[in-house]
């Protein structure tokens, strides 16, 4: 039945919906799209607050099962094939998107999002077949552990095998590239931090960081005026923090918060996300801007009329939209 409602609400022509939504959210002087605010508003709510840590693992296999069945992003225009691989010693899904045609030698290490508490390599397969597609490329996508189960650096260190495991295949640093959605982003960047500190010519290729979570401190502007009613509430991501986090020191800890970020380590070629209409909005800006105050070769490409988690939504006209435009600034890098 979500199905078929789903199907139908994608039929419905923005031109209908607006006469049902047309009092717009405006924010910096932009007005929320149509269409996305029509479907969040047949988004059932919960609260993740309120869940003790034995229930999130049955409410995260809750979500995973539905958001799958919702199917909220486009397939891609060709074939991609998909290859699961188990790494190392716990077995970790790691899987392969290999496109139908590949014109790129960089292949891109993505993680999903979820706040490091939700979502999976399935919640994300859509999008994941849609880039390969789209870049040419082939992608890996890891299933990192999940918080509360596993606290900060687990998922890092995922990461940093998973990225081995590439090296050791026969990739080079210099043809692999980072990427990563909210969680997935600040994951891809921590894992450059990281890689940093340890040996510089480790680093990869570039990170492409589609709006990441940055600043465990959630008091940015955009926070505070979107805390909620556009899909990701502040008071969530002040939680999802919460699980993720070891302890107080990680605050300081610049693969931890990334606003911490260390004036002499590496950084590699890196394209910014951000949404308008996205409480991480502000910390993704601000990151992009230290960057670019190093000297770094960063850039930042804003969709004002979006939302956090658009990736995802490609049913949406103007989230697909974004999704080609800004997939074809990273096909330019790689």
């Amino acid at each position: 039945m979500k199905a078929f409602i789903l199907n139908f609400f994608f039929k419905i022509p923005i031109w209908v919906l607006k006469f049902f939504f047309w009092k717009k959210p405006t924010y910096r002087g932009h007005q929320f799209d149509t269409q996305s605010q029509a479907l969040i508003s047949l988004q059932p709510s919960i609260d993740l607050t309120e869940l003790s840590d034995k229930e999130i693992p049955k409410i995260r296999n809750l979500i995973i099962k539905n958001r799958v069945a919702q199917n909220l992003s486009i397939s891609p225009n060709n074939y991609v094939k998909k290859v699961d691989h188990f790494v190392g010693k716990s077995k970790i899904l790691f899987r392969e998107y290999i496109p139908s045609d590949i014109s790129s030698n960089t292949v891109i290490l993505f993680f999903h999002g979820g706040g490091y508490v939700l979502n999976s390599v399935d919640t994300h397969d859509g999008y994941v077949s849609y880039m390969a597609d789209s870049l040419q490329a082939k992608v890996y996508s890891l299933e990192y552990k999940l918080a509360p189960e596993h606290k900060y650096p687990d998922a890092l260190n995922d990461a940093i095998q998973a990225y081995h495991w590439l090296i050791e295949t026969g990739y080079k640093p210099e043809n692999i590239s980072v990427c990563g959605d909210s969680a997935g982003a600040h994951l891809a960047a921590s894992l450059v931090h990281k890689l940093a500190q340890i040996d510089e010519e480790q680093i990869p290729h570039s990170q492409f960081l589609i709006y990441p979570m940055c600043d465990p401190d959630c008091k940015s502007d955009s926070y505070n005026f979107l805390s909620e009613g556009y899909m990701l509430t502040q008071k969530t991501m002040i939680w999802f923090w919460d699980k993720f986090s070891n302890n107080i020191d990680n605050i300081n800890d610049q693969a931890f918060n990334l606003l911490k970020l260390n004036l002499d380590i590496k950084i590699p070629n890196t394209i910014i996300i951000t949404a308008g209409f996205d409480p991480l909005c502000d910390d993704g800006e601000k990151y992009a801007y230290l960057l670019h105050k190093r000297g770094d070769n960063v850039k930042q490409l804003h969709y004002p009329n979006l939302f956090h988690g658009f990736v995802s939504v490609t049913r949406l006209k103007a989230a697909k939209i974004a999704v080609d435009d800004f997939l074809g600034e990273y096909r330019k890098i790689i």
